[in-house]
C-alpha cells in the first residue's frame, strides 16, 4: 500500500474514532497494511506534524494515539468548548500520585502512605477513569490492585509514566517555597 494512501486512511480513523486507538486496533481496521507499516507511518506523522506546527498534532499515550489540538492553543478555544470537567481535590491528587509512582498497589498500602482510610477516593479515581482494577494479589482476603490508565496520561498530557517528575525533583520545588 503506498505509504500516502495509508497515512490518509490513518487520519481519518483517528478522526472518526476520537478516543486514543492502538496499532492493533489500528490494523484491525486498515487490512491491507501490516503492523509494522502502520507503525512506521503514524510514527512519521507524529514527527512531521510536530515539525510543520500543524494545528491538530498526533499524541501518543502509552501506545494509543489520538489527534489533539496544540495545548498553546486552548486560549483560542475556550469559548467554543465548554469544559463541565470537575478538578481533582487535594485528597483525590494525592492518592493518585501515589498510585503513580507506586503501581501496582493495593488500596491497603493507599491507606498505608497517607494515614487515612481511601476508598471513597480511589472509588471516584475508579468512576473517572483515571485508575483501573488490574487484578488481586495472591494474598489473605485477595486486595484488588491498581494501577492507572490511558485516561490518566491524557488528563496530564503526558505520553508515559516515564515523563512523571521523578520525586526528588518534587520534594526540590516544595522545599524551595
Amino acid at each position: 500500500m503506498d505509504k500516502i494512501y495509508l497515512k490518509g486512511l490513518i487520519e481519518e480513523v483517528l478522526y472518526i474514532w476520537g478516543e486514543p486507538i492502538n496499532i492493533n486496533d489500528l490494523s484491525a481496521i486498515i487490512t491491507d497494511a501490516d503492523k509494522k507499516q502502520i507503525k512506521i507511518a503514524i510514527d512519521e506523522m507524529v514527527a512531521e506534524r510536530k515539525q510543520n506546527q500543524s494545528g491538530l498534532l498526533i499524541n501518543n499515550f502509552d501506545g494509543e494515539y489520538q489527534f489533539v489540538t496544540r495545548v498553546k492553543h486552548d486560549k483560542y478555544f475556550s469559548s467554543l468548548v465548554k469544559k463541565t470537567e470537575k478538578k481533582l481535590t487535594s485528597s483525590a491528587l494525592e492518592t493518585l500520585s501515589i498510585i503513580a509512582y507506586k503501581q501496582p498497589i493495593t488500596r491497603a498500602e493507599v491507606d498505608k502512605i497517607r494515614g487515612i482510610n481511601s476508598q471513597t477516593t480511589i472509588d471516584n479515581l475508579l468512576d473517572r477513569g483515571l485508575i483501573k482494577e488490574n487484578g488481586r494479589l495472591d494474598k489473605i482476603g485477595k486486595p484488588i490492585i491498581y494501577v492507572t490508565t490511558t485516561l490518566f496520561l491524557q488528563y496530564f498530557n503526558i505520553s508515559s509514566l516515564e515523563e512523571l517528575p521523578e520525586i526528588k525533583e518534587l520534594e526540590e520545588e516544595i522545599y524551595e517555597d
